[in-house]
């Protein structure tokens, strides 16, 4: 019999002391989940802080949830009077939580697209499909290669206000750029995102990016 899976409750808002299903536990006794079917719900305490900077930003917007585990941060924003939510998730087992999820709380205002992150960010660029917000929370060794900084500069070519979630050691960079003709052959934009803010509880830290629009070489690369 496999071992109960991880419980969420959410923080704040409407959905207070509502209990999310959370992601499978590491193992069971029939072994080691795979590595695409694990996920690490962010902490009470990192999330409590997170949702007290944003608290201004989310009533009536539209907010992009990416590697979204359970979608722990899209509902909490959603209960914290975000408009809607697009949940971007790889593994079917947990896409099929954030349904099971969304359900459990009444939401129908959502969307789920089962697939890699960066893929669906450059269709959602692409499609001019347009975020307030989105919240990045890959699993923590992307940071580690050039794979995390695409994902964090895609996120900002599509919302002007990113969060990336990373461990509280990782040193995130001041400035990001990123030049979305580069990539999809259409009219070149250049996207500047500057940390804003870092905030760090035990092992985790979450990092602000806000976003410019440059036509020149103001913001330097990181």
């Amino acid at each position: 019999m496999g071992c109960a899976p991880v419980s969420v409750r959410i923080a704040g808002g409407v959905f207070r002391g509502r209990v999310l299903t959370g992601p499978p536990r590491t193992g069971s006794r029939r072994g080691a989940l795979p590595s695409g079917e694990l996920a690490r719900p962010t902490a009470v305490r990192l999330r409590k802080s997170l949702f007290t900077v944003l608290a201004d930003e989310l009533p009536g917007v539209r907010v992009l949830d990416l590697c979204a585990g359970v979608g722990t941060l899209g509902f909490e924003a959603i209960s914290r009077g975000a408009r809607e939510c697009l949940f971007v998730e790889r593994s079917p087992r947990l896409g099929r939580l954030i349904e099971a999820n969304a359900e459990r709380l009444g939401v129908t205002s959502f969307e789920l697209r089962v697939g890699d992150a960066l893929r669906e960010l450059q269709r959602l660029r692409d499609a001019a499909q347009v975020f307030e917000v989105a919240f990045l929370d890959p699993p923590w060794e992307a940071w580690d290669s050039e794979a995390g900084l695409q994902l964090l500069r895609e996120a900002i070519s599509v919302a002007p206000l990113v969060m990336a979630e990373h461990r509280s050691s990782w040193t995130p960079p001041p400035n990001l750029v990123f030049d979305s003709g580069s990539e999809s052959g259409s009219a070149s934009r250049r996207f500047c995102g500057r940390r804003v803010r870092t905030t760090k509880a035990g092992d985790s830290a979450f990092s602000l990016y806000r976003r410019d629009e440059e036509s020149g070489a103001a913001c330097t690369l990181s």
